[in-house]
Parts: structure tokens; sequence; C-alpha cells
């Protein structure tokens, strides 16, 4: 993201993920360039690029690791056991956040509240609409490569249902972890300073706003 600004992507309907997938690949990638509590084995490398439109958040992950799994296909599942990537997101100056976290193959998990305990679940009637796509150029051992592109309508934020992202600020983190692969990882995009993984610290997210640069989308 440039100077932390997220892109403005002209749209007149939600995107198809292969779309998102096209035209976030044409964006700047951000990388997940901090892994606090790494101590041993290879360490994996995540990047993402991100856009949005009147009605969605696009994101796409790009992620080369040791090892793939993807054990869990119910909303709402522990998919951060899986190899799995997140976007933590707080609007404006509220104290609770959004915390999405998908595997590779895009289950997702949606929480919201202020503190890591405590959190309510969003609805899977709500994450039913959320679009993804899987991309695996890679199943090598050690050389596992995923891409991963996620269509995020505002309807999911359901605690703001009058949100308006270009109206809005907000303060966000982003992942990769895989709690329950041979090695575990922790990788953050905005670094995180505690002694143990620990992503739900809100105080290391990161201001960002909803710019007004506009991606050019031939589409629509």
């Amino acid at each position: 993201m440039e100077a932390d600004s997220i892109p403005y992507l002209h749209s007149r309907s939600l995107l198809t993920a292969e779309d998102a997938a096209a035209i976030l690949d044409n964006c700047e990638r951000s990388e997940l360039a901090f892994a606090p509590w790494h101590t041993t084995g290879n360490r994996p490398y995540a990047s993402f690029s991100i856009a949005y439109s009147n009605d969605a958040i696009y994101l796409k992950y790009y992620v080369t690791e040791d090892a793939l799994r993807a054990q869990y296909s119910k909303f709402n599942d522990p998919v951060f056991e899986d190899s799995c990537v997140e976007f933590f997101i707080a609007f404006n100056d509220d104290a609770q956040y959004y915390n999405l976290e998908f595997n590779c193959m895009g289950t997702s998990r949606v929480q919201y509240g202020a503190h890591k305990t405590g959190r309510i679940f969003i609805p899977a009637a709500l994450l039913k609409n959320i679009k993804h796509q899987t991309l695996i150029k890679s199943k090598v051992p050690g050389n596992v490569q995923w891409e991963l592109t996620l269509c995020i309508p505002k309807q999911v934020f359901m605690y703001h249902p009058a949100l308006s992202f270009a109206h809005s600020r907000a303060r966000v983190n982003f992942y990769k972890c895989g709690d329950g692969l041979p090695v575990p990882h922790f990788l953050c995009w905005n670094n995180i300073k505690a002694d143990v993984p620990e992503f739900h610290l809100s105080q290391f997210f990161r201001d960002v706003t909803f710019g007004k640069q506009l991606i050019n989308n031939d589409k629509n």
C-alpha cells in the first residue's frame, strides 16, 4: 500500500474472485516482513495486495511455505491451525475490531470484539457472501506456493451497517500463520512486540486510509 493508503477500485457491482485476482496482480504488493517469534526452520514468505470499492474490500495473498495444510472446511472453524492468512481491521476510533481469518482453501473464520476473549462470531449466512479464489502453484515440499484472492462485501462488517469505506479511516494488520503445521510460524505486516505469538494486540495495528487514487478496471 503506497503511503498506507488503500487504493480505490471503481466497480458498479461486486467483482468475481477471478476478475479481482487479475486486477490485484497489477497492484502494489506489501510484504509481511516481520516474524517476531521466529526461532527455527525456514521462514515462510507472504505478501498481499489490497483495494476497495464502494461495496467491498478486495485482498490477495501470495504465499510460499514449507508445507500445506487445509483441514477445516466449515465456516468459523479454527482455520488458524491450517495454512492461514489473516486480516484484522478496526474502523475509525472503534476499540472493537474484526478478525478475518482464511485457510488456503478460502474457509473463513470471522469475529468481532475488543479483545481476544469474548469475541462474537459473524454468522455463516454473511460469510457465504465472501468470494474467493485459490491457486496452488506448487506443492513441492519446502517450496509450496499458493495464492488466495478474497472479495469481502461490506455487509460482512455487520456492526457497521452504515459503513462507507471512502469516508472512514481504519487501523489494520495482516498476518500469515500455521499453528498446526509441522513447524508453526507467525508473520505480520506491522511488527508486534510480545513475548509469545499473539495477533490480538490492537495497539500494534497500523493506521490506513481509504484513498482516492483510482485503479483502472476495464470490466466495469
